[in-house]
């Protein structure tokens, strides 16, 4: 049964009944919905029965569309549940205009269609981003497998390369070089290398901030002495819109050792001392002394924060106490150093007491205060200073304890080459020094061959050597 209201003529609600509705139930439900054809309702719901339950009696026995307000998708009139609802669509008259509506603009077979539609479009982009992350999964699987975007350098290629660059702006090989015996030192206890960006790991990195490691991992992994660790996130990579990886975050990734432990401290021991090998400690040297600065900076700044509840030094005056503290060095040795940042923050801190001043003024004034008891330490050598720890509790930057044992290491083989007999037995130079760069054996025969089979390639590689050449490669024409 369909129902016209208020009427024929003026239609604005459309009533259709279920066919088990009874005669009681359609007149509920024609009262429930007579309009008046200046806006409103005929007759208000509390007239009708009970408030709570009209409503609900109605929607079970008819269904109300409105004549004047049409899906916009199909057309049909908009059915509605009640009043509140028919009111909220087609205002007081029930013929609200498109644009003023309140509410929705489907009907419900529309908006359900919609609604199946988006679930769908869902469902293909989801399914197209499981796709999309296996293809990138397997696109990873053959990165880590190559160990990089190409099959990496293998050692003795490596070695060959070495750590340095004719394109740097400052000699890297040095500082390269603690950052691998770094990673190596690490790689020992078992654990993947972490990114560089972990602070959780690496609470103060892995050098001191001018280092620039990024830029150092970058130049490792492209020459085969490190790679990224299956572990890293896929998130940290770049992939192509094929799948393939395009390149990662040099600071997000973790990364492990190309080889063992112990065969890239041999491959970096030979890079090191095969050639420029002075030049190379004097560099670790300077190395030292940068992560000494960097672990006073800490020490100080750490002494202010957790000792005396100060803040840090203020930006402003950060780069006068990096260069204090590099003046200090120059002069006292580690030790010596840690005693005059302590003594420099006890007095700026009791200074602050007497005066009633803020902890910011503090710690601003113990780089002042350093400075002075420099001055005075180097104008009055005859008072020694003493020499103090830093607190087990200090965590001092990893590339510092790495710098220094590799450095010992160095200095260590260095005087074991100058005692070497080979030196005096054969015009080539022994295993300890060529041997190390190309790999050599353990005899300096093997060297020699060596030096043979690489051709003008070894003057190349070694250009200090090449006015021996003749006196050990073979001629090919005498056979044998």
């Amino acid at each position: 049964m369909v129902l016209t209201l208020p009427r024929e003529q003026t239609p604005l609600l459309r009533l259709e009944f279920d066919h088990q509705a009874t005669a009681e139930q359609r007149e509920l439900a024609r009262r429930y919905w007579m309009p008046k054809l200046d806006g409103g309702w005929a007759e208000r719901v509390a007239d009708l029965g009970p408030v709570w339950r009209i409503a609900s009696d109605v929607e079970k026995v008819c269904t109300a569309y409105l004549l004047n307000v049409l899906c916009l998708a199909c057309a049909v009139p908009m059915s509605v549940a009640n009043r509140s609802a028919a009111v909220a669509l087609g205002g007081q008259d029930l013929s609200r205009p498109e644009a003023q509506r309140m509410a929705g603009n489907e009907c419900v077979a529309c908006r359900r269609a919609r609604w199946a539609q988006q679930k769908r479009a869902e469902w293909a982009a989801l399914e197209h981003e499981r796709e999309a992350e296996g293809e990138r999964r397997r696109a990873l699987a053959g990165f880590f497998q190559r160990g990089g975007f190409v099959e990496p350098p293998g050692r003795w290629e490596r070695r060959v390369l070495g750590l340095g660059s004719s394109e740097d702006e400052e000699p890297l090989d040095a500082r390269v070089a603690c950052l691998l015996h770094s990673l190596i030192r690490h790689a020992r206890t078992g654990a993947v290398l972490p990114a560089p960006n972990d602070t959780v790991a690496l609470p103060v990195g892995w050098l001191y901030p001018a280092a620039d490691v990024a830029a150092l991992l970058e130049r490792l992994f492209q020459r085969g002495w490190i790679r990224v660790d299956a572990s890293a996130e896929t998130d940290a990579f770049v992939f192509s819109d094929a799948g393939e990886v395009r390149s990662f975050y040099l600071g997000s990734v973790p990364y492990r050792l190309t080889t063992s432990a112990k065969t890239t401290l041999e491959d970096l021991t030979g890079v090191l001392l095969s050639h420029s090998a002075q030049s190379h400690m004097e560099g670790i040297r300077r190395e030292i002394r940068e992560l000494e600065v960097f672990d006073l900076y800490l020490y100080l700044n750490l002494l202010l924060a957790q000792d005396y509840r100060y803040p840090w030094v203020p930006e402003t005056k950060r780069l006068e106490l990096y260069e204090q503290l590099a003046r200090g060095l120059e002069h006292f040795s580690f030790g010596q150093m840690v005693c005059l940042c302590w003594r420099a923050v006890d007095t700026a801190a009791s200074w602050k007491e007497r005066k009633g001043l803020t902890a910011a003024h503090a710690s601003s004034a113990a780089v002042t205060t350093l400075g002075g008891k420099i001055d005075y330490a180097i104008d009055h050598p005859a008072s020694p200073l003493k020499e103090y720890k830093t607190p087990q509790s200090h965590l001092p930057p990893p590339g510092l304890a790495a710098a220094k044992d590799l450095l010992e290491r160095l200095e260590t083989l260095r005087e074991e080459q100058r005692g070497c007999h080979l030196h005096e037995l054969h015009p080539i130079p022994c295993t300890h020094c060529l041997g190390m760069l190309y790999g050599g054996g353990e005899e300096a025969e093997e060297v020699r061959a060596h030096f043979a089979e690489l051709g003008e390639q070894a003057v190349v590689i070694r250009p200090d050597l090449g006015t021996k050449r003749a006196m050990w490669v073979v001629p090919e024409s005498s056979g044998t």
